[in-house]
């Protein structure tokens, strides 16, 4: 396994799972600019599915606030679709964002189900 080096930014990553509850998404690594777009592109194609939408932010190590606006983003989206909206809480370096941000009681963090 490959090693990262000081410095190196950590590559985003996207798992879609689909279930008869909706859409999950598990987002990995750093969640800024660079993957923005298309995960907005993403999040925009579950919600039209009228499916129910969690976001699984365990595996991040970054988000900054291209992330926080694309999860504010889903949230209202789905608000609009009439879509159930969930955030599973990731690592304290990222729930410490949205403490700063003031958002932690305003947005529907919830545990994982057991698998």
């Amino acid at each position: 396994m490959p090693t990262r080096r000081s410095g190196e930014a950590e590559r985003f990553e996207l798992q879609r799972i689909v279930s008869d509850g909706g859409h999950t998404l598990v987002l990995s690594g750093e969640l800024d600019m660079t993957p923005a777009a298309a995960l907005q592109a993403v999040i925009v194609s579950c919600v039209h599915a009228k499916a129910g939408l969690t976001l699984d932010l365990r595996h991040l190590t970054f988000i900054d606030s291209t992330g926080l606006h694309l999860i504010l983003f889903a949230q209202k989206l789905c608000q609009d679709k009439g879509a159930e909206f969930a955030l599973i809480p990731g690592p304290r370096q990222v729930q410490r964002v949205f403490e700063i941000a003031d958002l932690l009681n305003r947005l529907p963090f919830r545990e994982a189900m057991s698998s």
